[in-house]
């Protein structure tokens, strides 16, 4: 994790404020970068399913390590051009969509927590270490590109001996069944309320988390004047809000109405969004994404533990990889949208479509789609348990 948040800031950062292109053509890289990794995942989820976990996901660390060590070596050649980023982008995207669902699904297959714990943890000890990969990314100028490059490489490849030490994770029992891409679908369209759950999150990935991913770089840049410390500096107070967010969730679990809660972030995300469009003083600009990062780090927790609570064990990792595509499909769609709308008007004006989104996901899930009826199914603490 701490790799893949320096990717997400350089790939960023290179676009916008290496290459120094507009939002138009940053947008558009970013979906040719992350429409190829949408098959893959599913690949990823049957894998996920089908191989040992702990080898396939050590052979996966292996493969994260070459993207950085070629950009690395364009770089130093001075051959580093717009579609080499891409390139980059896509080499990432896509090794980490082979190895995601198969990571997620082995979470329910080693603890010893209930989901909704065992998830929040692991988000907070991975949101922690995504800190790192921020700071490290805020750095860029003074260690230069390459250097930065080839410590994303050792992340990964540390990452490795970390695998190495879980125990061996063979095909679960019953998960051959009907083999083939499909079988995750069958079994996701057996589930209604998983299906509208991964139905509502992609809603809110769109136009919120692609606001984050689009709009805020040239919010960034256009608006405050920032250069990539400064970026860096906004990433890290995002996410420790994602973290802080997790902390006081995890004092409360296992929640006994996690749909509600849901869905009540998307009202005071409609606040933040707001604040943020009135181009706030500094001090009240970082108080927001602080609270950005603490309403998405809240709406992504439950979205991933009622799926993973309410996914059947034989297609876990294949129901996983069709959530994750529900997150990484909106974002080349947004990107492309919200580009052309920042190149159009400015870069706040792209906070915009995601209030109108909060909204009716707020609506539709109290009226259609069973989330605000949902109790968990993990044992609920009493009321004076502490």
């Amino acid at each position: 994790m701490a790799g893949m948040s320096l990717q997400g800031f350089l790939f960023t950062w290179l676009l916008v404020g290496v290459l120094e292109r507009p939002a138009n053509e940053a947008g558009l890289a970013r979906s040719l970068a992350e429409f190829p990794p949408l098959l893959v995942l599913f690949l990823g989820g049957l894998l996920g399913d089908r191989l040992n976990g702990r080898t396939y996901l050590a052979s996966m660390h292996v493969l994260m390590t070459l993207p950085p060590l070629l950009i690395a070596a364009v770089y130093r050649a001075d051959l580093l051009g717009y579609w080499w980023v891409v390139l980059f982008g896509v080499l990432m995207a896509s090794v980490q969509a082979l190895a995601d669902p198969a990571r997620q699904s082995m979470l329910s297959r080693v603890t010893r927590l209930d989901t909704q714990r065992a998830v929040t943890i692991m988000t907070i000890f991975t949101s922690l270490v995504g800190l790192g990969g921020f700071y490290l990314g805020g750095q860029l100028d003074s260690l230069g590109l390459e250097t930065i490059l080839v410590l994303q490489a050792t992340f990964f490849f540390l990452g490795l001996f970390a695998v190495l030490q879980l125990p061996s994770m063979p095909m679960a029992a019953g998960a051959i069944g009907r083999p083939g891409l499909s079988s995750g679908f069958r079994a996701l369209w057996h589930s209604p309320l998983v299906r509208n759950v991964i139905g509502l999150n992609f809603l809110s990935s769109l136009f919120n988390a692609g606001a984050y991913i689009v709009a805020i770089p040239y919010i960034v840049k256009e608006v405050y004047g920032g250069d990539a410390a400064f970026f860096a500096k906004v990433m890290i107070i995002f996410t420790t809000g994602s973290v802080g967010s997790n902390l006081l969730l995890l004092t409360f679990m296992p929640l006994k109405w996690p749909g509600r809660l849901f869905l009540f972030m998307q009202l005071t995300r409609v606040v933040i969004l707001l604040l943020l469009f009135t181009r706030p003083a500094l001090w009240l600009f970082y108080a927001a994404i602080f609270s950005w990062g603490l309403n998405m780090g809240v709406t992504t927790t439950m979205v991933r533990t009622t799926v993973q609570e309410l996914a059947d064990s034989r297609h876990r990792a294949q129901i996983l990889s069709i959530l994750l595509v529900s997150f990484m499909v909106s974002a080349p769609i947004s990107s492309i949208l919200l580009g052309f709308l920042i190149e159009w008007t400015s870069p706040l004006s792209a906070l915009l479509p995601g209030i109108g989104v909060s909204f009716v996901i707020f609506v539709v899930g109290i009226s259609r789609s069973g989330l605000w009826q949902y109790e968990s199914t993990a044992p609920h603490r009493a009321p004076n348990s502490r």
